[in-house]
C-alpha cells in the first residue's frame, strides 16, 4: 500500500506502480521475490481453474511476465476478472465515478447489436428490444438511471494489438488507450471501434426508458494523448490492462506511470493477482 502522504511527492516509478495493489506485503518482500516464492509453489504444465471458472496454465500465467507472444483473449479476461475483483475489494465499487471493468466478452456482445440495428429502418430503431443481458452490463443498480459512468474493456485490433478502451457515459465518448499510436491512425481504430460508438446510445436509451430520439447522434470518439509508448508488440496485452487498471484509478496520470521502466514489476504483480488465487502466501 502506497501511505497517503507519499501523493504530495514526484515518486519513482517503480513506488507508484504498487499503488493499486492491496494484500501484498510490499514493505516485507520485493514483488519478484513475492512472484517466484508463488511461482515455486506451483509445478509446471498444470491446468488451474481460477475464481471466475476459467481454466488457466502455468506456460500461459507466464507469458503475463515473459511478455515474448501477444496474450492471448483468454488470459486478458483473466486479468480483467481480477482487476475488477481487486477495485471491488478496495470498495472502488460505490465511488464516484461509477466505475465497471469487464472482458473481451463485452465488446462482442455489443457489436453482435450493430448488424439487427442498422439492418432496421430509422423510424423504427426506438422499438428495438435488447435482451436483458446486454442491459445489465449498463445498470450501476435497481433504478434505471442508475448506470455506471465509465466502462473499461479490453479490445483487440485486427487480432495484433490490445487497446484499453474507456466508454465514458457522461461526455458521450469512447476514449482508446493505446500503447502504440504508430501501428494504427484514429481513421484506422475507428473503423474498429465504430459499432460500439453507434449502439451504445441507444442501448442506453433502453436501459434508462428515456425520450427515445431516432437520430441519436453516436457516442465521441478519441485517442489518449500524453500516456507512455510501448514499442515492443507483445507488450500490448499487458500494458493495456496496467492502463485501464490506471486510469480507472486515476485517470490519465495513472496510466502516465506504466512506464517501459515500470512495467516488468508491474506484469508481475498482475501475475501475483492469479497466483495468490491458486498459491497464497
Amino acid at each position: 500500500m502506497l501511505p497517503p502522504i507519499f501523493n504530495l511527492y514526484q515518486c519513482d516509478a517503480k513506488i507508484k506502480a504498487f499503488r493499486v495493489e492491496e494484500k501484498m506485503s510490499i514493505n516485507d518482500r520485493n514483488v519478484d521475490e513475492i512472484y517466484l516464492f508463488m511461482r515455486e509453489r506451483v509445478a509446471d504444465n498444470q491446468c488451474f481453474t481460477l475464481a471466475n471458472g476459467m481454466s488457466l496454465t502455468i506456460e500461459e500465467l507466464d507469458v503475463i511476465v515473459n511478455r515474448n507472444v501477444q496474450l492471448p483473449a483468454k488470459v486478458m479476461d483473466v486479468l480483467t476478472y481480477y482487476i475488477a475483483q481487486d477495485r471491488s475489494s478496495k470498495g472502488k465499487q460505490s465511488s464516484k465515478p461509477k466505475v465497471v471493468v469487464y472482458d473481451t466478452s463485452f465488446p462482442v456482445s455489443i457489436i453482435s447489436q450493430h448488424a439487427r440495428l442498422t439492418k432496421t429502418a430509422v423510424k423504427y430503431r426506438c422499438r428495438i428490444n435488447y435482451d436483458d443481458a446486454t442491459l445489465q452490463y449498463f445498470k450501476a443498480g435497481p433504478d434505471p438511471d442508475d448506470t455506471y459512468d465509465r466502462i473499461y474493456f479490453p479490445f483487440c485490433i485486427d487480432k495484433q494489438h490490445w487497446v484499453g478502451v474507456c466508454i465514458d457515459i457522461p461526455s458521450s465518448s469512447v476514449q482508446i488507450l493505446d500503447c502504440n499510436f504508430i501501428l494504427r491512425t484514429d481513421n484506422q481504430i475507428k473503423k474498429d471501434i465504430n459499432p460500439i460508438t453507434v449502439v451504445i446510445p441507444h442501448i442506453i436509451h433502453s436501459v434508462r426508458g428515456a425520450p427515445y430520439h431516432n437520430s441519436t447522434k453516436p457516442f465521441g470518439f478519441f485517442r489518449a494523448k500524453g500516456i507512455p509508448q510501448h514499442p515492443n508488440q507483445p507488450d500490448s496485452g499487458v500494458v493495456t490492462v496496467l492502463f485501464i487498471q490506471g486510469h480507472a484509478a486515476n485517470d490519465i496520470e495513472g496510466c502516465a506511470e506504466v512506464t517501459p521502466f515500470s512495467l516488468p514489476p508491474a506484469a508481475k504483480h498482475l501475475a501475483v493477482l492469479v497466483l495468490r488465487n491458486i498459491a497464497p502466501v
